[in-house]
């Protein structure tokens, strides 16, 4: 076994005596090295919308292209520097990025599990199966799967670990194209939390109210019937409320601007 990281293979009609054209082979390394800065990013709590890595960083978490091969159409990506133990970093974070892309490939980006646990609210959204860094990877899926059965002519693009990486190789097909398509619309619960704010207006048919967290930042926030009529009737003009629930992101998006809440409790702040 060689000290390739991952084995990037595109098939498809005459790949084996021909390459892809270079925008898909360079979008969808793009999208691999994105990837994995988001794994990074995730996992030091700093992935957010814009976020931005040093240059140090760069360097680090770097895919260089160390072979390729005409089995099909097949690069063999390993750490751009050398060092060992640097390549022993990138490890962890790479078998975070191939385990999220494996969810998409899998199609079980979503729990099976009901909803069962959350009390019945207004706003419909699913949980992700494992991580929610599966979500914040969205676009850069939909950016490789894209490339299927495109003007290069790729009928499968697969994802194969080596040199010590302990994760299943991934193989995206037409059908998981259609599959990631198919959930640009969904959301999902963030992780648990709590947001504080007053009630700007309220949206009786749809159980939602329009909470005011910040001068420019508002939330509409699903309640079950008998929070919602507790908010109606129990609660003064300009109240200070607090919600306890799940934050509603769509998949792609940063996490932490959402726009809505689904609240499984609310309660008046006391004044102090």
């Amino acid at each position: 076994m060689g000290n390739e990281t991952i084995l990037l293979k595109f098939s498809g009609e005459n790949l084996d005596l021909r390459s892809v054209p270079i925008y898909e082979l360079g979008d969808t390394l793009v999208a691999v090295q994105r990837i994995l800065h988001k794994a990074f990013l995730f996992e030091n709590g700093r992935l957010t919308k814009h976020a931005q890595l040093t240059q140090i960083e760069r360097k680090q978490l770097s895919l260089q292209i160390n072979e390729r091969r005409k089995s099909s159409d097949v690069y063999a990506l390993i750490p751009f520097l050398s060092d060992p133990i640097n390549q022993h970093y990138l490890v962890p974070l790479l078998k975070i990025g191939m385990g999220a892309l494996s969810k998409y490939a899998l199609q079980t980006v979503f729990s099976k599990r009901s909803t069962e646990g959350h009390e019945k609210a207004s706003i419909n959204a699913r949980d992700i199966e494992g991580s929610l860094f599966v979500g914040a990877i969205y676009a850069d899926t939909v950016q490789i799967t894209n490339h299927i059965h495109n003007i290069g002519g790729v009928e499968s693009i697969e994802l194969t670990p080596e040199g010590g990486l302990d994760v299943p190789a991934i193989k995206f097909t037409q059908d998981t194209q259609k599959y990631v398509r198919d959930l640009a619309n969904q959301s999902f619960r963030g992780e648990s939390q709590e947001i504080v704010g007053n009630v700007t207006r309220l949206i009786p048919n749809r159980l939602i109210a329009e909470v005011k967290l910040a001068p420019a930042r508002y939330v509409k926030v699903g309640l079950a019937e008998d929070a919602f009529l507790f908010v109606r009737y129990n609660t003064e003009q300009d109240q200070l409320l607090r919600f306890r629930g799940y934050p509603i992101s769509r998949l792609g998006e940063d996490l932490k601007t959402f726009r809505e809440f689904e609240a499984h409790f609310v309660e008046r702040v006391r004044k102090k």
